[in-house]
């Protein structure tokens, strides 16, 4: 009997299950089977949302064709009594992101839940030195940074970018652009934007707030960008080029990173 075998999450991504969950996986149980919970939002005692790696029960692939295909996944739970965007949106908005920038669809939803592909990766976050506060003790951890590291999270900061202006140009803003909605997956290496339950539509928008909205998903990717180059040195590109132009309105004393920027490149990094 085997050990454990590779098992496909998502179009092009899978991960190496044990015997004990692979038996879940050939042979649906009667209700999703919880791997393991990896997200939790609560107010005080009360839960509000759980996200949870499951494997899917033979009702939930027999209601959702892409749960039969990729039964374990990731599925966010909302409790009911407790207020939520509706999952519809989400699902809707997903599809389309998968549609634009080419990130595995979502499996399926009902009025309490959303479901979406495994992504075996890790958040943007955990790979990134920065987030010290003040923002200017950020400015010594990216001059500390080898440049390897450097070089790596600035060319996935790049991929991050292309994907974000991809979006807007077809009519979607993510609308929690956050880093830790980043996932790096190593195999194939990628960057995967995640967490649609908060786009916005250009369609619903009036031009000035299209614009706004936009303006402020790229904050905190080109806030990373003025970090990174901090320890390289000034870059040249479209991420470059806007982390510079909108400097004054990511940092507190600007000056300082524009100082920092300047003569990291001058000697050379």
């Amino acid at each position: 009997m085997e050990e454990e075998r590779l098992v496909p999450v998502s179009p092009r991504h899978t991960v190496l299950l044990s015997r004990e969950y692979l038996t879940f996986v050939d042979t649906p149980p009667q209700r999703d089977y919880v791997v393991r919970t990896i997200a939790k939002r609560q107010v005080g005692a009360m839960t509000l949302m759980s996200g949870d790696l499951v494997i899917a029960s033979a009702e939930t692939r027999a209601t959702f064709p892409l749960a039969a295909e990729y039964p374990l996944h990731f599925r966010k739970s909302y409790f009911p009594g407790q207020l939520h965007g509706d999952p519809k949106d989400e699902f809707a908005n997903h599809t389309r992101a998968s549609e634009l920038i080419d990130i595995p669809p979502p499996i399926g939803h009902t009025p309490n839940t959303f479901r979406s592909c495994l992504l075996p990766g890790h958040p943007y976050t955990r790979l990134s030195p920065f987030g010290a506060e003040p923002q200017t003790a950020n400015i010594a951890l990216a001059e500390k940074l080898p440049l390897a590291s450097a070089a790596g999270l600035w060319r996935l900061c790049e991929e991050a970018l292309a994907k974000h202006l991809k979006l807007q140009a077809g009519g979607l803003a993510h609308g929690d652009a956050e880093l830790h909605n980043y996932i790096v997956c190593p195999t194939p290496l990628e960057l995967v934007l995640i967490d649609f339950e908060g786009s916005v539509e250009q369609e619903t928008q009036t031009e000035a707030a299209w614009q706004k909205r936009c303006a402020l998903d790229l904050e905190p990717l080109l806030r990373e960008a003025l970090y990174l180059q901090c320890g390289l040195g000034k870059q040249q590109g479209k991420l470059a080029e806007l982390s510079r132009e909108r400097l004054p309105e990511l940092v507190k004393h600007p000056e300082q990173f524009e100082r920092a920027i300047e003569l990291r490149g001058s000697v050379g990094g």
